[in-house]
């Protein structure tokens, strides 16, 4: 079994992959990297992924990087977790697909809401840049919703793209936006909090969200 260390900082997008290790089954040791203070840009860390972001899963020593890279690893190393749809081409590649939006398309416009300053640097316009960034999640959250409809999971059964949409609900919870059109989506979050797998995740996040505080 190859050694795994596991790159996460506690509530960032990272904790897709932390559900999927603990749906996996995975033996892992977790390596707390908090972007809060800096700590993915120092040179020991840029070292190993000059990206300086989380999650970084580095395996028997080689790094691999971005959740849906690790989550197909981890789908293909684990098969009995069924992090992605089994069986059948076309639905694993619909599922990949679904992450790959959750990456490349919900993520980078919730993303303004934490650093509005990192997409314009014009005086006063954070304001403004988060309420655009409200409407495209809002229009992202009703494509979520949709795929909700009339099942528990995303696709059918649980996948990892439960996991991934569970990130972005559980950011929204914490910039207080109206969730009241995403009932499906709520329903979904309640449920993902009950998986045994979901609870060991979120309870090590805290912890390390409290050493961070506690240092600080």
């Amino acid at each position: 079994m190859a050694k795994l260390d596991f790159y996460f900082s506690p509530g960032a997008c990272s904790l897709a992959t932390h559900i999927c290790l603990e749906e996996a089954g995975a033996t892992f040791t977790p390596k707390p990297t908090y972007t809060r203070k800096g700590q993915t840009r120092t040179p020991e860390y840029l070292a190993l992924n000059p990206k300086g972001k989380v999650p970084m899963l580095v395996i028997d020593g080689k790094v691999l990087t971005e959740n849906t890279a690790i989550i197909t690893y981890l789908n293909r190393s684990f098969p009995n977790a069924k992090l992605l749809p089994a069986g059948d081409a076309l639905a694993e590649a619909e599922a990949l697909a679904f992450i790959a939006w959750c990456a490349s398309g919900i993520h980078p416009v919730m993303g303004r809401f934490f650093g509005p300053q990192n997409f314009c640097d014009m005086p006063d316009s954070a304001d403004n840049i988060k309420a655009l960034a409200a409407k495209a999640t809002a229009a992202n959250f009703a494509l979520v919703e949709k795929a909700l409809a009339g099942k528990d999971w995303v696709f059918g059964t649980w996948s990892a793209a439960d996991a991934y949409i569970f990130v972005f609900y559980n950011w929204a919870t914490k910039l207080g936006l109206d969730m009241s059109a995403c009932p499906n989506y709520g329903k979904h979050f309640e449920r993902m909090q009950q998986r045994p797998a979901v609870q060991r995740a979120m309870a090590r996040e805290a912890e390390a969200f409290a050493a961070m505080d506690k240092a600080a």
